[in-house]
């Protein structure tokens, strides 16, 4: 076997239907990988949806644990895989048929590197100021949509940081402990599509949370979002003015250009780009005073409910 694919879960069935259907349709040998779905207390039948698959070639296991976030679902993942190659899918996303096959050859031609990146592309509704997905398009974002990494490096690095019970950062913060160790690579051929979502006032409610983790980041690796955003000698000021002014005012710039072509959707667009700073504001004192939680190695953490 030579590669393990982690898929956290929690609900969603249909999505998660989905998902499985394009990872047990890859082209390659089923004997050269398997699929580990990881239930994050999912109150909804997921056994069901694997009991669809059940005479798929591929081994498809589902492993159960009390709700703790994505990224205790993927260290659970990491630690039941029996590859040396730890691949993550979300559970919302389609795969290419190549996206296996695509990304192991990577790492068989780069043997320095630590990771690989696959293309995350948006996928359904046309692009538009409220509608949202993620996109990496030409690497450095290390979406958990789709991105490999050797099982040995997980292991060293102590696999993702639980504090992050969202799914929000958790994916960069991984990636920066990461790339101390070895270059994540970006192929291009090996391609997801993520669906793009409708954004309403409680998107943005709740993406406010976002900025807790948005000052991990910053405090403790002194990066704005991504490695390649570095955010100066205050970080939790530089995070501060991000979250009251500069992402409200790109948002808001991105709806008044589309007001010629889009009027209604510019003008709901620009109202959310102003309720975004209440959010800011809101979140101003944990920005500015919440401690900064210390990292600890959570592949030797063992979480109760394993199934």
């Amino acid at each position: 076997m030579r590669a393990s694919v982690v898929v956290p879960a929690r609900n969603r069935l249909s999505l998660l239907a989905r998902t499985l259907e394009t990872l047990v349709d890859q082209d390659l040998s089923p004997a050269d990988y398997e699929i580990i779905v990881c239930d994050d207390g999912s109150t909804q039948d997921i056994a069901a949806v694997l009991a669809r698959f059940a005479a798929a070639p591929v081994v498809i296991r589902l492993n159960r644990q009390p709700p703790h976030g994505p990224a205790a679902a993927r260290n659970l993942g990491i630690r039941l895989s029996a590859a040396p190659i730890v691949i993550f899918v979300d559970s919302d996303v389609e795969a290419d048929k190549a996206l296996v096959r695509c990304l192991l050859s990577a790492f068989a031609a780069h043997e320095e590197w630590a990771g690989a990146e696959a293309a995350l592309y948006p996928l359904g509704e046309p692009a538009g100021v409220l509608w949202d997905a993620p996109a990496s398009l030409g690497g450095g974002r290390y979406h958990t949509a789709g991105i490999a990494y050797r099982r040995a490096v997980l292991l060293a690095v102590g696999g993702f940081d639980e504090e992050f019970t969202l799914p929000a950062c958790e994916d960069v913060e991984l990636a920066v402990r990461v790339l101390a160790r070895g270059p994540i690579g970006f192929v291009p051929d090996a391609k997801v599509w993520h669906p793009r979502r409708r954004v309403t006032a409680g998107t943005h409610w709740r993406w406010r949370h976002h900025w807790r983790y948005q000052t991990i980041l910053a405090v403790r690796y002194g990066i704005l979002a991504f490695p390649d955003r570095p955010c100066g000698p205050f970080p939790r000021l530089r995070v501060a003015w991000a979250a009251v002014a500069s992402l409200p005012g790109g948002r808001l710039w991105s709806a008044l250009k589309a007001s010629p072509d889009a009027p209604c959707e510019a003008c709901l667009g620009s109202l959310l780009a102003l309720f975004d700073i209440v959010c800011g504001l809101w979140m101003l004192p944990s920005i500015l005073f919440a401690a900064v939680p210390v990292r600890r190695d959570n592949m030797v953490h063992r979480r109760s409910g394993q199934a």
